[in-house]
């Protein structure tokens, strides 16, 4: 009996000894939390009311921290980036505005399909409204990992440093400069609610299709496999450039061969009230800043002596 009680004893002493710290360590990533919630609390007055009402819809506070993040860093764009209220969205459908996307489109498609033979281009015509991207952000696979990264960034900042009072003009600063300059990891593949360009019609994403099925969608899975390696990226590049002067991209941090920015006539967005400021196009030629090409594949020749071939690539908007 008595070798029974000791072993019993040793093996609780052993549980206490390897629990003890497992909890203590839980307490203390809740007390961190809970700090970092309270600061993040205390920015609600310098944010705009769009800005807090999404805020409150997304999940977790590495979500919201993440997005928080991209809301300060684009505080000064703001209300010219914001995506369309729903009396917005329903203005407009039929608009002049949709009808000349729907014109770039088509062009775009008809170049692609005489190319290539068999294949077309299908773009989503919808508005991305704010609810359908907080449903997204709330459920993506790569705003999750980012939202971990970035509450580590924060609660290690808050247990280095002497952090101002919660509440203080001074902790309001030094935490909105916490989060503007952490860098979480991985990139999200999403914009922050509320900013996303689809928001706008701003960005569209196309995919190829044969028949009724999708050969290159917007799958993260089909970059390198399809987009790429298949050369999709080429192909949809060269229809680009030789069908529409009014689309940028693709897009390359992060690598979406499939989402080109709309930049739209002044005197088009003019009419649906409301709408974004578009700067002037401007031209950029293969020797340009910015890289005309940003596919990687092993198409890498093609693409070059395309670019010779065309000369100027088109008009790139500002």
């Amino acid at each position: 009996m008595e070798h029974r009680r000791r072993l019993r004893s040793g093996i609780a002493a052993l549980a206490a000894l390897f629990f003890l710290p497992v909890v203590a360590c839980a307490t203390e990533t809740r007390d961190l939390d809970a700090r970092i919630a309270a600061h993040l609390g205390s920015l609600r007055q310098q944010l705009d009311p769009r800005v807090v009402e999404a805020l409150d819809r997304i999940d977790g506070l590495g979500r919201r921290l993440l997005a928080a993040r991209s809301y300060l860093r684009a505080r000064s764009s703001i209300a010219e980036r914001w995506s369309w209220s729903q009396q917005q969205i329903d203005r407009y459908a039929g608009s002049p505005l949709q009808r000349a996307l729907d014109a770039e489109i088509a062009q775009v498609r008809a170049v692609f399909e005489a190319e290539n033979p068999g294949y077309t281009l299908w773009v989503n015509p919808q508005v991305r409204s704010v609810e359908q991207q907080i449903e997204r952000w709330n459920d993506n696979a790569s705003v999750a990992a980012a939202a971990d990264s970035m509450l580590a960034t924060l609660r290690s900042r808050v247990v280095a440093a002497d952090a101002p009072p919660i509440g203080t003009r001074a902790a309001r600063d030094w935490f909105a400069e916490a989060l503007r300059t952490a860098a979480p990891d991985p990139t999200p593949t999403l914009a922050a609610p509320g900013l996303s360009r689809h928001g706008r019609m701003q960005a569209v994403d196309f995919q190829v299709q044969r028949g009724d099925r999708i050969i290159a969608g917007t799958s993260r899975n089909d970059v390198e496999r399809v987009w790429e390696a298949q050369g999709w990226c080429e192909r949809l590049v060269f229809a680009v450039r030789t069908a529409s002067n009014r689309f940028e991209g693709p897009l390359v941090n992060p690598n979406e061969p499939w989402h080109y920015e709309y930049r739209p006539e002044t005197g088009v967005v003019a009419s649906l009230q409301a709408a974004p400021a578009v700067s002037a196009p401007r031209t950029v030629t293969a020797s340009g800043n910015r890289t005309p090409w940003p596919c990687r594949s092993p198409w890498e020749s093609t693409r070059r002596s395309l670019c010779l071939r065309h000369g100027p690539v088109r008009t790139w908007p500002g």
